[in-house]
């Protein structure tokens, strides 16, 4: 399995942090007492769900939803979730509320657009001649400039695209099953979707089912196995408990992907952010508490970090994983 590497410069350190708005952590974290406070709610109870392993380590125990860390594939998970129509109806009351002007997130965000846009033409080059029509799996509605940045593709590359935006209630994924059918794409983006998922093992069945041989799925995620959360853990900057009910190693969502009947092609952690992210966390604090890493991160300059990015990167410990799957 091809692990290709994504040399990019390393970004300035104050936008990174603030990249996720404050208002919208604390919209998530008051949801997610709410939730919990709720009598009416049910949580459903689980085991790993990359390999179903039912060994567990007590994890992020800072969070009031408790998660735990696989003993089999280094996987992180919530314990218990509620059911994905709540999940998703949340999320859609939290966007509307701080939805903004697209070409402001266009704007923001766009280095990260032309990221994941030069990710799936060059990746689709390897395996098929073009993917001609992409299916967005609700990362649109989450990244409302993404839309403006995929028209720019589909206007240069001659790409379709079709964006399923989120919506709540019903069977869980049946808008997807329901695009698949309508759209019939070769390709589809799942950008840091399955990280919300309360089943990703529904998600990508549902996948799995409506994809002809050939097709090729785009899944992003967070990364279990990244130096940023086996340092901060709870305290990444990365890290929204309702955001991240699922923080797959590399290991456990490659198993995940393979027991739901995709091949694995490329496996890929192409973060920028790791070393910034926790430069900024140690220059922050006065105590000397984490050996090795609080000197190292206080006395490094900008050559040093990039070279422990390109480390993180090229031992896939970057706190950001890429798979590229396809349909036997």
């Amino acid at each position: 399995m091809l692990t290709p590497v994504f040399l990019d410069n390393l970004p300035d350190a104050l936008p990174p942090i603030q990249r996720g708005s404050e208002l919208y952590r604390l919209q998530r974290s008051r949801e997610l007492i709410d939730l919990l406070a709720q009598d009416s709610v049910e949580w459903q109870e689980r085991d790993c769900p990359s390999c179903g392993a039912k060994g567990r380590a007590q994890h992020f125990t800072l969070t009031p939803l408790a998660f735990h860390r696989c003993l089999g594939c280094n996987s992180i998970h919530a314990a218990r979730v509620p059911d994905q129509a709540r999940l998703d109806g949340l999320r859609m009351a939290t966007l509307s509320d701080g939805r903004s002007d697209p070409s402001v997130h266009y704007a923001q965000r766009s280095f990260e657009f032309a990221s994941i846009l030069n990710w799936l033409q060059i990746a689709a080059a390897r395996y098929r001649d073009k993917a001609l029509r992409v299916l967005d799996y609700r990362f649109a509605s989450h990244a409302p400039g993404f839309a403006l940045a995929a028209a720019e593709d589909a206007a240069v590359e001659g790409r379709e695209w079709h964006h399923v935006p989120l919506q709540a209630g019903g069977e869980p994924f049946a808008d997807l099953a329901e695009a698949l059918a309508r759209t019939g794409p070769d390709a589809v983006l799942l950008q840091a979707e399955i990280d919300r998922a309360a089943d990703p093992g529904l998600l990508l069945a549902r996948l799995r089912e409506g994809l002809p041989s050939g097709a090729l799925v785009f899944v992003s995620s967070s990364c279990a196995d990244g130096l940023e959360y086996e340092i901060l853990g709870p305290r990444s900057p990365s890290f929204i408990p309702l955001d991240r009910l699922n923080l797959f190693s590399i290991r456990g969502f490659r198993q995940l992907a393979q027991d739901t009947g995709f091949t694995c092609l490329e496996s890929s952690t192409p973060g920028r952010l790791d070393a910034v992210i926790l430069k900024s966390h140690f220059d922050q604090r006065a105590s000397n508490d984490t050996p090795f890493w609080s000197g190292f991160f206080r006395d490094a300059n900008r050559d040093r970090l990039q070279d422990l990015q390109v480390l993180l990167q090229r031992s896939l410990r970057s706190g950001v994983m890429r798979f590229v799957l396809q349909v036997p």
